[in-house]
């Protein structure tokens, strides 16, 4: 294994669940879980750092000017750009896999969309342009197409579209929660999450594969906890994800097949949203 995984860590100690208004920082650590270092250091929250193709920089989102932007820094932390500039929240970025182009969620006209930017925050297109929300945007490595996330069914579904908005399919049909779609780096495959309930009636998440068409869907995780947010590793051997398995939230690994699971970071407060350095 080589490269680095991103995360981010609740400073404020919260061990269990997301908190919109804690302070979020994005870590980075190496793949064994050792060497973990605090990238952001604000009193703000920072949130889902996905790295670019070449490896030299990160986008997040952040609340640090007022309200969720869309930001890019250095690998190391340094150099902190602000692309978005709008009252509304802009959030979750992906990167194009060419580097030019950064595709994220907005709420700026009125329901949340798919919009893409260039690099420096020009060009700014909306995709979607839908009534229910859409979210959650994940370019597929051949730039052709993007996953993403929609409620216009009633529930959260996984949906694929080519990357300039048209042919908007559903590839999933839980009828519950199917969130978090992420391409495998091959493009064969997308790894996302499902929210279902247990027989005592509390919910769980589960990490799932499906081929690139919505077919052969399996469940990796199949347990009783929270196993969400997943990532693949650059080589599509292995998926990162955020679990409480052991009582607050981690950060794990396993293989791609669901198993093997390995435990990467140790602490009192939770640890969410992998994030593997190509």
């Amino acid at each position: 294994m080589s490269g680095k995984i991103t995360y981010v860590h609740d400073e404020d100690g919260n061990s269990y669940i997301y908190d919109p208004y804690a302070n979020w920082e994005i870590y980075i650590m190496d793949v064994n879980g050792s060497n973990q270092i605090n990238l952001t250091d604000s009193q703000f929250s920072d949130w889902h750092p996905v790295w670019s193709p070449d490896g030299t920089r990160i986008a997040f989102h952040s609340s640090r000017d007022g309200n969720y932007e869309v930001y890019v820094m250095n690998a190391d932390g340094s150099g902190v750009e602000r692309l978005t500039d709008n009252p509304d929240d802009d959030v979750v970025p992906s990167w194009s896999p060419d580097g030019t182009q950064i595709a994220f969620c907005s709420v700026r006209e009125g329901n949340a969309d798919i919009y893409v930017m260039d690099t420096d925050g020009s060009n700014l297109v909306n995709l979607t342009n839908h009534s229910a929300w859409d979210l959650h945007p994940s370019w597929s490595p051949d730039g052709g197409k993007i996953a993403f996330v929609s409620d216009r069914t009633g529930y959260n579904e996984v949906y694929a579209m080519d990357a300039d908005g048209s042919n908007q399919e559903a590839l999933t049909e839980f009828a519950l929660l199917a969130d978090y779609p992420r391409w495998a780096p091959d493009g064969g495959k997308i790894v996302f999450h499902v929210k279902s309930y247990n027989s005592d009636d509390t919910y769980r998440y589960d990490v799932y594969t499906m081929d690139a068409d919505g077919s052969d869907k399996v469940n990796l995780t199949n347990s009783s906890n929270m196993d969400w947010l997943p990532y693949w590793s650059p080589d599509g051997d292995q998926i990162a994800f955020s679990s409480n398995r052991d009582g607050n939230f981690e950060i794990y690994l396993m293989d791609a097949d669901g198993s093997n699971p390995v435990r990467l970071t140790e602490d009192a407060a939770a640890d969410f949203v992998p994030s593997w350095s190509p």
